[in-house]
């Protein structure tokens, strides 16, 4: 049955081809199906003059750019440009092809040969003379200049002079009047006769005729014009000449277009044929023998000189027959297309003719062209209907053109077809939607790798977190969208799923022609169901990047909008790289373009053949390095494809391509079958193109198929070896030049923002690098003309880190407000100097004198005055600059150097053997360096420094989204990481900060919930050591690499990094890795000291031979300490002694800055009724010697005052070293004595004992007074003082390994009172009880005291303690009976925080509770060792 109606249907698809073939005016397509395409164009050029069809087969095939890699991760993809750098350049001989036939010619359509300003030959033309009109008149040519010295004007003043004297017909008529009467006078003169009178009165009559009728055809030339023009202005206009060119010029263009259509129609079907079919085949085509039609055409006028603006009524009616001869009539050939469409899958299927015929369009357009000096000189055009079209068509899907019934007959069908298609143009071309096509790119080549001029880098690293309430609906899935000058999708980055922080830290390329376009970067949410929306977009002018001479633009801050509103800000890179072209010289002579390994591939799957029977249905699969990167669609039941498919990827490393491209039969009821393989080297197969014409053997298991396959490769190189030196932006991490030492003095006459509530601005500096604030000063209360004098150092990487200093007023409850900003430049500070040595560039920095000092205008956003003004001074100081060593023999001197635009640091430690030879005595900046007995860089010797923090990944018990901060000797962050959400927490990023002691200076990483603060003392777990362990672990690890091979260290060198437990967690760990650039000329001044800031502990112990004032020959003393004038405590009085004695007096007070304090005692006598009595005063600096850190002594302080004073008061001081808190409201893990970590908080990794396998040695902590030198004495009328050293250093200081995991003891601790508290119930009390846990597991919880604000307990408990570290939490909440209990305060501790020393030893203290303003707790504290 099935047979019978194949016959059938080919005995009618027979008798129509044979019908129409008789009855057309013009040629008629006919063929076998299941030909190979090349055979239809054959059998459609018969009879078609050659050079007629142009190739246009590679339109509509562009996609982004790709890399070998299958990624685009900026790490991975510098990392393989810095290993294609330090290989040697094999030259690449390209000879691309050209096959026996043009139309196996692959490349875009060109423009005839031009010369290279792409307008006329210039060099056959001399300069001094006038071409064209622009060279006599002063208006300037519409179409733009042409660059050709003799079409400009020429402004010779002589030329000028006569053009103005000689130019009108009025000076004309005037010459002419002398001329007669001159000539009239000579006759006169001379004797001339009658007759030569009478041939002068001819020659003026002629001449005046002559004269009138050029005037009478100028006039009557300008009055028809005007008629014209207001015609023109009305009326449209007929243009029956163009329609006669057209319908003779119709016969002989349709075959052309025809063929073109045969050729190509495959090609393109498969992209757009639905499912449900299996193929489509074109059988029989032609466009008919009657051409479109322009009805009229309107001209606007009123338009730029360059442009031409239209309104074309067209039409297409192939059965209009009014206009013909009978003749005509007869021989007119309506368009007929006939498809057999196969249905269903494989061999269960049938073929059907379908039949479009008969069809008709009318439309009104609207056609601009704009013009152009460059070819082809029409430089865009633009269509558009100005209405909605009108067209039918006649199709028959069964029966064909005998029995075939037009579908269109069933209802609401044609208009259901009509609405389709208005629906899909009107986007496109319905006005006001226009659709424009630039001819001046098309022909320029831009489709074309040949033409192309460089590739666009473009790394983007982030965006700042969005904010949910500006979206509505679903999660966001982020991603970033490239094009130009608002054209197609160049490229778009990978998918964020569900996030408002997007992180991408990847790298896109684009293929450029130049840099005059604007590129477009749109920020859109994927969404699976519906299209995907635009969040924010953003346009960068590619001009900045051919105006930078490294064609780069780094640390781009992009400001991302949605209409109007600011979104968020893209954190992105761009460089500009060009292809290497030849260079030619002035001589003549030409310089060969630059060799690279790096470049452009463009590779072209064209066509295959003889691949098997009719019943494959064949596609090809492009595979880069194992990853796919094309697959073509699938031609079925065809054994020759003609795939015509290019895919342009970005080569890294050219030497390391391996090419696959796999021809596979795509089954339909089971797995696709391998038809062949094509496989080989890129470097191979580009020097073997040329000799086989593109031509290759198709293999399967090592067997020839007898299949073979074109496929054609062009290659661009590119030098990319700036882009490999390193990203300089936001995404990787580049090693520091030098720090900023910058101190903030003052600000004055500021913008009060707070004037609406009859206050002041409380403002405070903070310092920002990009969008990462580095550092910032305290919040000065009300204040418009604040004084912070405080100094900070920030590390910088590059001289294009300039630094804002932006003022801020701070608020509690809301976001604090900008009051104005300054920027630092760095070239102001920094000087960048390089040397050429063996061949090697070595590149470091140093100071730019003099240092910056000046008073800087603040300048808010959005504000061109500027309001108030900011005092600061900056100075740079470079940190070690080493040499780089000379390359290895293996590599070339072009590809040697290292992949970082930063000076090398020493904590990449060079070859061994290069250590023992050419280790530098001196770094490039010329300051000795210092060396270990084995050869390494002995870093401990640098006191300062800039640490560098990467932190890997963080592992924790439970999922939560959280961040990292890194903390060095301050209470603000100096880097914060993103915002990760899981259990595992990848950041895999680094920071740093600078080390002022790295005997004192503690590191600390907090990991905080992403929904936390720096106001918030919570944290999921924390880790910290001292600078110097940290310092130490780091040359051990150097240490370690000197003896390995150069591939096992190239291996280390990477350091993953180690585990460490994390503190205050339930078993959290993190992985932490560590570089140091030391500074190599600096000396930290005392008074920036961390010994100069911390807590002084004063216990008074006791007086003797104090003067007796009473009557019984006794006093009763009491002592009065102050600080710096101010009161700070009283003691106890004691009865009726002159040499007293003191228990348990003791007092802690902070202090700023010791240096710069005074202590102060004074003795009193009490009287009941009478005033208390001065029996004497006494005095010590903090900074003399007798004051040392972590060492308590007993200093004997003598009372001076009037002659008769006497008597020596015994006094014990602590001084503990600590960052004092001037902020508003912070805590931190470095708001502790700096005992902390020089003592039991030394961490252990996973694996170890201790901190990173080295026992913690600490040195002597070194006074104050050593570095101030003997400048602080007593008072002046001051004795000597007797100093007692209690030795507490070794029970406090040096704990050993052993002692830090086996010491222990028992802890009591009692609850005794608390106040301040707040009142959370109706009555305005609470009723407060205590919840006591240890490490997170709780051990206590006191008795609740109803109704009260402050509350005593003593309640007390015992717990026993290891030496390590312990954390102890207090937490007061306030009892409910029938709702949950309310929290009203928390402190949370280090045990070993609070116990000063390591012995027996009792502390009572109040601690204060966080939030801020909750509260304090009375806790007493008892310790017994073990």
């Amino acid at each position: 049955m099935d047979k019978l109606y194949q016959e059938e249907a080919f005995a009618a698809q027979e008798a129509m081809d044979k019908e129409i073939m008789q009855t057309s005016d013009t040629t008629v397509h006919v063929f076998d199906p299941d030909i190979h395409p090349e055979q239809k164009r054959a059998e459609a050029e018969r009879d078609i003059p050659p050079n007629l069809i142009p190739d246009f087969r590679n339109l509509g095939h562009r996609k982004g750019l790709q890399t070998e890699l299958g990624t685009y991760d900026v790490h991975e993809v510098m990392q393989a440009l810095a290993s294609a750098q330090l290989k040697p350049i094999k030259p690449t001989d390209i000879q691309v092809s050209r096959t026996k036939s043009r139309r196996m010619s692959t490349a875009s359509p060109r423009s005839p040969k031009s010369p290279t300003n792409g307008t006329i030959p210039s060099a056959r033309i001399p300069d001094h003379w006038n071409i064209g009109w622009t060279s006599l008149s002063s208006r300037p040519n519409p179409g733009g200049a042409t660059h050709l010295r003799a079409n400009e004007k020429n402004n010779d003043p002589t030329t000028e002079i006569l053009f103005l004297l000689f130019r009108g017909e009025g000076l004309q008529d005037t010459i002419m009047i002398f001329v007669v009467g001159i000539g009239a006078w000579t006759l006169a003169t001379f004797g001339f006769g009658v007759a030569t009178f009478l041939f002068l009165c001819l020659a003026v009559g002629l001449y005046l005729q002559l004269d009138y009728q050029r005037f009478h055809r100028q006039a009557s030339d300008d009055i028809h014009r005007e008629m014209v023009k207001q015609s023109l202005e009305t009326n449209a206009e007929t243009v029956h000449w163009l329609n006669t060119f057209l319908q003779k010029f119709w016969l002989i263009f349709e075959p052309v277009m025809s063929a073109y259509v045969i050729e190509n129609i495959d090609t393109y079907l498969v992209d757009y044929l639905p499912g449900f079919l299996d193929s489509v085949r074109l059988t029989t085509f032609t466009l008919g023998s009657t051409p479109f039609r322009v009805d009229n055409v309107k001209t606007f006028l009123n338009t730029e000189p360059d442009t031409v603006c239209m309104d074309w009524t067209v039409s297409f009616v192939p059965n209009d027959t009014s206009q013909m001869t009978m003749k005509q009539v007869e021989q007119k050939m309506n368009p007929k297309v006939v498809l057999n469409i196969r249905l269903g899958k494989g061999m269960v299927g049938a073929g059907i003719p379908v039949l479009v015929e008969d069809m008709s369009f009318k439309g009104q357009m609207r056609i601009k062209l704009q013009f152009t000096s460059k070819f082809p000189h029409i430089k865009m055009v633009e269509a558009c209907f100005m209405n909605k079209p009108l067209f039918d068509y006649v199709l028959k899907p069964i029966g064909g053109e005998t029995f075939g019934f037009d579908v269109n007959n069933i209802p609401g069908l044609q208009s259901f077809v009509r609405d389709q298609v208005h629906t899909i143009l009107g986007p496109m071309m319905y006005y006001p939607n226009v659709f424009s096509f630039n001819l001046e790119k098309f022909f320029a080549g831009e489709l074309d790798i040949t033409q192309a001029n460089g590739v666009l880098a473009i790394t983007v690293y982030s965006c700042t977190p969005l904010q949910s309430g500006d979206f509505s609906g679903a999660s966001i899935s982020p991603f970033v969208r490239f094009y130009l000058d608002k054209a197609q999708e160049l490229g778009r980055t990978s998918v964020l799923p569900n996030t408002l922080e997007p992180r991408w830290n990847e790298t896109h390329f684009l293929l450029l022609n130049n840099l005059t376009s604007i590129l477009t970067l749109e920020l859109r949410s994927q969404n699976n169901n519906t299209k995907d929306r635009r969040i924010a977009r953003t346009h960068f002018d590619l001009h900045e990047l051919s105006e930078e001479a490294s064609g780069e633009a780094s640390g781009l801050e992009l400001l991302m909008t949605r209409r109007g509103k600011p979104i968020c800000h893209l954190k992105a890179d761009m460089r500009f790289l060009p292809v290497s072209k030849p260079t030619y010289l002035p001589d003549g002579t030409v310089e060969p373009a630059a060799e690279s390994n790096s470049g452009v591939l463009r590779l072209t799957v064209h066509e295959c053949r003889h691949l098997g029977g009719t019943t494959v249905s064949p596609y090809a699969v492009v595979m880069i390095n194992g990853a796919e990167k094309m697959t073509t669609p699938v031609f079925k039941r065809n054994p020759n494809p003609k795939f015509e498919r290019p895919v342009e990827v970005v080569v890294l490393d050219k030497t390391e391509i391996y090419l696959r491209v796999l021809i596979k039969d795509s089954v339909a009821f089971g797995e696709d079958t391998l038809l062949g393989v094509w496989r080989g080297y890129l470097m191979d197969m580009l020097q073997q193109q040329a000799k086989n014409d593109g031509w290759w053997d198709l293999y399967l298991r090592e067997r020839k198929t007898g299949g073979r396959i074109r496929v054609s490769m062009q290659w661009k190189p590119v030098v990319m070896k700036e882009l490999a030196l390193g990203v300089t932006g936001f995404g990787l991490y580049n090693p520091p030049i030098g720090v900023v030492r910058l101190s903030l003095w003052e600000a004055r006459d500021l913008r009060n923002v707070e004037a609406a509530t009859g206050s002041k601005s409380d403002p405070y500096v903070r310092v920002m690098s990009g969008s990462r604030i580095c550092a910032r000063t305290e919040a000065i209360d009300n204040n418009l003309n604040p004084e912070w004098t405080e100094i900070h150092y920030i590390p910088v990487h590059s001289m294009k880190e300039d630094l804002v200093l932006e003022v801020m007023d701070w608020n509690a409850k809301t976001s604090d407000k900008s009051l104005g900003s300054a920027v630092l430049h760095m070239r102001d500070i920094v000087y960048q100097q390089t040397k050429e040595e063996n061949g090697t560039t070595h590149t470091w920095y140093i100071a730019s004198p003099p240092k910056i000092d000046k008073w800087a205008p603040l300048r808010a956003v959005g504000r061109k005055s500027a309001k108030g003004e900011l005092h600061y001074s900056a100075e740079f100081y470079p940190t070690m600059a080493l040499p780089k060593l000379a390359s290895e023999p293996a590599a070339t001197t072009e590809s040697s150097s290292e992949p970082s635009d930063a000076p090398e640091t020493v904590t990449v430690t060079p070859n061994h053997n290069d250590i023992e030879t050419t280790a530098p005595l001196y770094d490039l900046n010329g300051f000795p360096v210092n060396y270990t007995p084995d050869n390494v860089i002995d870093l401990r010797t640098y006191d300062c420094g800039v640490l560098t923090v990467r932190i890997h990944e963080v592992r924790l018990r439970r999922v939560a989204k959280a961040y990292a901060q890194i903390l060095v000797d301050s209470l603000t962050p100096q880097f914060k990481t993103a915002k990760v959400k899981g259990r595992v927490l990848p950041f895999n990023e680094a920071g740093d900060a600078f080390v002022k002691e790295a005997e004192f200076s503690r590191v600390v990483v907090e990991i905080k919930p992403s929904d936390s603060d720096e106001n918030d003392d919570i944290k999921l777990g924390y880790w910290v050591d001292t600078a110097s362990n940290i310092i130490r672990h780091i040359q051990q690890r150097q240490r370690r690499l000197i003896p390995r091979t150069d591939a096992d260290r190239q291996e280390d060198d990477d350091d993953d990094g180690d585990w460490y437990p994390l503190l205050g967690s339930d078993g959290a760990e993190i992985r932490l890795s560590f570089c140091y650039a030391p500074l190599m000329n600096f000396h930290l001044s005392p008074d920036e000291s961390l010994e100069n800031q911390g807590n002084l502990t004063v216990t008074l112990l006791s007086a003797r031979n104090l003067k007796a004032v009473d009557k019984s020959g006794t006093s009763d003393p009491y002592v009065v300490f102050t600080i710096d004038g101010a009161r700070v405590h009283k003691s106890i009085t004691i009865k009726k002694s002159l040499s007293p004695v003191w228990r348990n007096e003791q007092f802690v007070v902070p202090i700023q800055s010791r240096r710069c304090s005074s202590f102060r005692i004074e003795v009193f006598d009490w009287n009941q009724f009478q005033g208390d009595e001065s029996l004497g005063s006494g005095g010590i600096s903090l900074a003399s010697e007798f004051i040392e850190s972590f060492v308590a002594r007993d200093v004997q302080i003598p009372l001076a005052g009037p002659p008769d004073v006497t008597g020596t008061v015994r006094v014990r001081f602590l001084w503990q070293p600590q960052l004092l808190a001037k902020r508003k409201t912070h805590t931190s893990v470095l708001s502790s004595t700096t005992r902390m970590l020089t003592g039991v908080m030394g961490l252990t990794s996973s694996h170890t004992t201790s901190v990173f396998d080295l026992p913690p040695t600490i040195s002597p902590a070194r006074s104050i007074s050593n570095r101030a030198g003997a400048n602080a004495s007593a008072h002046s009328r001051t004795p000597s003082l007797a100093v007692t050293d209690t030795s507490l250093r070794s029970q406090e200081h040096e704990i050993t390994a052993s002692e830090t995991g086996n010491a222990g003891g028992v802890v009591k601790v009692t609850l005794m009172e608390a106040r301040g508290l707040r009142g959370v119930d109706k009555s305005g009390t609470s009723d407060p009880y205590v919840r006591v846990t240890v490490d997170q597991q709780p051990v206590f919880k006191s008795k609740v005291i109803k109704k009260s604000l402050t509350p005593v307990w003593n309640e007390s408990f015992n717990y026993t303690v290891a030496r390590k570290p312990t954390i102890i939490d207090f937490k007061i909440k306030d009892y409910n009976r029938f709702s949950h209990s309310v929290d009203l305060g928390e402190c949370r501790w280090n045990i070993w925080e609070l116990l000063p020393s390591g012995s027996a030893t009792t502390v009572d203290k109040w601690l204060r509770l966080y939030p801020s303003d909750s509260g304090e707790i009375h806790v007493k504290i008892e310790f017994s060792p073990h």
